[in-house]
């Protein structure tokens, strides 16, 4: 309740001003962080008078864009929450999330404090309201549904993390078909169709896989240009060298010899056909 008075003649009026400007204040930063409160998931159906005690033991903290909120490895034993701005769930340089205004983010250490299994960073200035594991505990010990609200988020981020070791696995499967189409080329038993299903993603694997394909595919019809032409040199080659060995028995003195003799008997037998014409 706001401690003012409608009477001028208070014997504090300068404290009287004082009070009111706080509790204004503080009203304001109240409701606030009711609204905010109000919609995180894990207190969905808590009262507002449970809120409003929460309220009052969150510690209020504020990050300027790129500035960390705690990084990996760090010892962790309380919960976060967004009431503005937007920060990055990361490992190194690898995003693995980005979370918004709010939602939550912190909550496995404060149920049992351990080191943080990935860095904060705030995208841009964010305000976050922190909650130690000594209020949280107590939060739930009173309201069941805070407890299962905590639950369910966990059970979304595990779901989540399940997701993306699923799609690491896959991912590790295809670029095994990639790793082992190149080692099917060398061997000369490549399937053209065996990558096709990497070739259907949309990232940068698919990517690969489609040059590949388009590289091998050119590759394959160089190779069978140059077969074709060697065999077409086979035959010019070989017609070649039919034409010297006919040249070089032509030209070659036995040859002439049978030449000059298939003259000679050719002759004769002229010959001889013209003396039986002239019998008859």
């Amino acid at each position: 309740m706001y401690k003012w008075s409608r009477t001028s003649s208070h014997p504090n009026r300068r404290g009287w001003r004082h009070s009111w400007q706080v509790d204004a204040v503080m009203g304001l930063m109240t409701m606030d962080r009711l609204n905010v409160l109000r919609s995180v998931s894990i207190f969905a159906g808590t009262p507002d008078a449970l809120l409003a005690e929460i309220s009052a033991v969150l510690e209020e903290l504020h990050f300027q864009a790129g500035e960390q909120v705690f990084g990996k490895g760090d010892l962790g034993d309380c919960l976060y929450i967004i009431a503005a701005g937007q920060v990055r769930v990361h490992d190194g340089e690898r995003t693995l999330n980005t979370l918004h205004r709010g939602e939550v983010f912190g909550e496995m250490a404060a149920l049992d404090p351990e080191v943080r299994s990935a860095s904060i960073t705030a995208v841009k200035d964010t305000r976050l309201l922190r909650l130690e594991r000594g209020p949280l505990y107590q939060v739930m010990a009173q309201r069941i549904e805070v407890a299962q609200g905590i639950m369910h988020v966990l059970a979304q981020r595990l779901r989540g993390s399940l997701r993306e070791m699923n799609q690491d696995f896959q991912y590790m499967q295809q670029f095994a078909k990639l790793t082992a189409a190149a080692a099917a080329i060398e061997a000369g038993i490549y399937d053209p169709e065996s990558l096709d299903d990497v070739a259907a993603r949309a990232d940068a694997l698919g990517q690969l896989a489609r040059l590949f394909q388009g590289m091998e595919r050119a590759v394959s019809a160089r190779e069978q240009r140059l077969r074709q032409d060697v065999q077409e040199l086979r035959i010019v080659i070989d017609e070649a060298r039919q034409a010297r060995e006919v040249v070089e028995i032509t030209e070659s003195d036995y040859f002439q010899r049978l030449r000059g003799q298939a003259d000679q008997l050719r002759n004769i037998m002229e010959r001889t056909d013209t003396l039986l014409e002239r019998e008859v």
